[in-house]
């Protein structure tokens, strides 16, 4: 068990991204599922459907203004294993094929800007077609939305390059990317609107962005500096929360430290300009207390500590 937990950290940390986005829709399939089965344990299933409902989207614009989070959480739930299944298998296929040609920073914008758009397509028509009304209260999940972005991405890309099917041999993409559009179009009246609905959605935001890159403009770009800048900030709360778990240890024996080091020439695990640096923080932490340190002294600080 050890070792499995240790491979999905390595992948999280060396993995493509493709991988990473299946590891994540895995491990939140389990973990509703799990969740589930404790409220169904405890005869608590109703409620269970009421907190689900927070993450799958609505086309209710009363219901989706009060959770509009839901436009993206969507796509990381699944009806079934059959469902996750399916989409995790289209998605590592044609996900490689993006990879191998532009790089690893392209999966994650189309596959989250695909779902959103599918996911705005499904509320756009459902409350713009009369016919279709009658599905507005029904919530949608399932990475589908995204997965035909990287599909049509894919085939948009390398429309020649080709698969080999069961029973058929090898089909170039670009057949299979129609074939699917046109399952989704010929199945809205008959099963599923919503879902179809937002596939298209999602391929049609897939082919343009394809489209834009190759005419020099990158849709890709801002999506990953506000992904950039959040991962910033999340490691910036992380490492101040870490830093304040031991605000007591560096305030309350920093004058200690401090004597004691003078006294013995170095701190431990300091020496040279890392211990006049050291005491120059010290110093900083009495006069005017931890809070008045740089992100760049908190860290040294930090890391001296554990030394």
């Amino acid at each position: 068990m050890q070792s499995i937990v240790e491979d999905i950290k390595n992948q999280f940390r060396y993995g493509s991204m493709v991988i990473q986005l299946i590891l994540v829709n895995i491990l939140v399939y389990v973990a509703d599922n799990v969740l589930q089965l404790l409220f169904l344990l405890v005869n608590k299933g109703y409620l269970y459907d009421n907190f689900a409902q927070w993450f799958m989207v609505s086309a209710a614009l009363e219901k989706l203004v009060w959770k509009p989070w839901s436009v993206i959480t969507y796509m990381f739930l699944h009806a079934n294993l059959w469902h996750l299944g399916f989409n995790m298998y289209a998605l590592y296929v044609f996900g490689q094929i993006i990879v191998n040609y532009l790089g690893n920073r392209k999966i994650l914008p189309i596959f989250i800007l695909g779902g959103i758009v599918g996911a705005l397509t499904c509320v756009l028509l459902f409350n713009l077609i009369p016919a279709l009304q009658s599905n507005l209260y029904t919530p949608m999940l399932g990475a589908s939305a995204g997965v035909m972005a990287i599909v049509l991405a894919a085939a948009t890309l390398q429309p020649e390059h080709e698969l080999n099917i069961i029973f058929l041999g090898p089909v170039r993409i670009k057949y299979i990317a129609l074939f699917f559009i046109l399952l989704d179009l010929t199945t809205i009246t008959k099963s599923n609107p919503g879902g179809h609905i937002a596939h298209l959605g999602g391929a049609v935001f897939g082919y343009f962005f394809i489209r834009q890159l190759q005419e020099g403009r990158d849709w890709s770009l801002p999506f990953n500096r506000m992904a950039e800048k959040l991962v910033v900030f999340v490691n910036g709360v992380f490492a101040k929360n870490t830093m304040r778990t031991h605000t007591t240890y560096n305030t309350g024996n920093a004058n200690t430290r401090y004597t004691q080091n003078k006294t013995a020439g170095r701190a431990p695990g300091a020496s040279g300009s890392n211990q006049e640096k050291l005491d120059a923080i010290l110093d900083k932490i009495a006069q005017s207390g931890y809070e008045s340190l740089t992100r760049e002294e908190k860290e040294f600080l930090f890391k001296m500590s554990k030394d």
